[in-house]
């Protein structure tokens, strides 16, 4: 039977190479491989200066980047700023639906597909005739705020919550990259059910990450950590854990790979590591990169004998995890979210709880300690990433979502 060829329409305002980040990398990957699955794509994102260009096809994908201001002195107020993020992102959902009209008008899409974070979709969605709408929840501001302290989300979000989920009540059908994360918007709003998501993971180009030729016996042993540096990553709980293995196994050497943030109590969390650190005497064994490009990480990943992702924060689908796998590294990482889904429970790589450090500790000495238990989790965690994460086979998935609604 000859299936019809689609015009998908992807909507978000995180698109590389303007935007980074878990979001970004999805709409980054799906879309090159619906292209390549010969169906049009089209994607909606944001642009933040009025010099980086209105409109682009990169491999095949048209891409609309539509100007998003920032008031910055506004969003300093002592009240007013604190609702002008909501405020913002209501306007841009109307800039995305005017956007959206144009694009009915001159080329008709047969399907749109949402982001459930900061309701982009709120705007169009009012409408009583729309296209079909697939809203994919990575993970909504109203989780978000139970993990984050008021330093670290200072405004407030009361709007925003109220946007996101009138937006996954007003979806045709709705995608989450986990169990987890549908099971969670499930307990925070009405009428929503687990039932009414399909669970696709997100998608990765496994084959970039790939190492054909990595060995479990090299010594001495390198611990990778990726992720911007600040609490939400679990960098405390690993730099807390350091001392303790270091006492153990003085050779292996810990990098943290990720740019520098402020810690809230006017310094940097690079600093407020390295002061540890140097009282902990273990500065030796420590690697700061800051931000790399994506040749410079797909190195450290070659380099690297262990990778360890101690989130504190929740985490529907952990791309660091999956990058982790796909390039046969053993994991260590939270058991929170939907990360234990992306490990199988423990079968592709071994979980602590959260914030846990004694229980980080035992679970590395324990890889430093067993090449054997290191070869079997990443040999088997790079085959399980390449069948259940690679573009192809995730964008087949999605493509599959998609026709049911039409």
């Amino acid at each position: 039977m000859h299936l019809k060829i689609l015009h998908i329409v992807l909507v978000n305002r995180w698109y590389p190479p303007l935007s980074n980040g878990g979001i970004a990398v999805y709409n980054f990957y799906l879309a090159r491989a619906l292209v390549k699955l010969g169906h049009h794509v089209t994607v909606i994102a944001a642009r933040w200066s009025a010099e980086k260009p209105a409109y682009s096809v990169d491999e095949g994908v048209k891409i609309h980047r539509l100007l998003m201001h920032h008031y910055t002195g506004v969003h300093r107020l002592p009240i007013m700023g604190r609702y002008m993020r909501g405020l913002q992102q209501m306007q841009y959902s109307f800039q995305v639906a005017h956007k959206l009209y144009e694009l009915e008008q001159a080329d008709r899409p047969d399907v749109i597909e949402f982001a459930e974070v900061n309701a982009e979709g709120w705007a169009y969605l009012r409408q009583k005739k729309h296209v079909p709408v697939i809203v994919r929840c990575h993970t909504p501001t109203f989780v978000l705020r139970e993990y984050y302290d008021t330093v670290e989300m200072p405004f407030d979000t009361k709007l925003t919550t109220r946007l996101e989920k009138n937006c996954i009540h007003q979806a045709n059908v709705l995608s989450a990259p986990s169990c987890d994360m549908a099971q969670t918007i499930a307990q925070h709003i009405d009428r929503i059910n687990v039932r009414d998501f399909c669970v696709i993971p997100n998608t990765l180009d496994t084959t970039q990450f790939a190492v054909d030729d990595r060995s479990y016996a090299r010594q001495p042993i390198t611990v990778l950590h990726v992720g911007r540096l600040d609490r939400a990553k679990g960098i405390e709980t690993l730099a807390r854990a350091i001392p303790q293995v270091v006492e153990r196994y003085p050779d292996v050497n810990f990098v943290y790979v990720g740019g520098d943030r402020p810690d809230g109590e006017g310094s940097t969390w690079q600093k407020r590591l390295n002061s540890y650190f140097e009282q902990q005497q273990v500065q030796r064994n420590i690697v700061f990169t800051g931000n790399i490009d994506h040749n410079e990480l797909l190195a450290w990943y070659k380099r690297a004998d262990i990778a360890v992702v101690p989130s504190m924060l929740y985490e529907s689908f952990s791309y660091t995890v999956a990058q982790a796998m796909a390039a046969g590294l053993p994991v260590i990482a939270s058991r929170i979210g939907g990360i234990p889904e992306t490990l199988q429970n423990g079968q592709y790589g071994l979980l602590t709880a959260v914030g846990d450090v004694n229980n980080l500790v035992e679970e590395l000495c324990k890889l430093i300690e067993q090449q054997s238990l290191r070869q079997t989790l990443g040999t088997a965690a790079s085959q399980y990433a390449r069948q259940e994460f690679a573009p192809e086979v995730v964008a087949q998935q999605t493509l599959d979502l998609y026709r049911s609604i039409l």
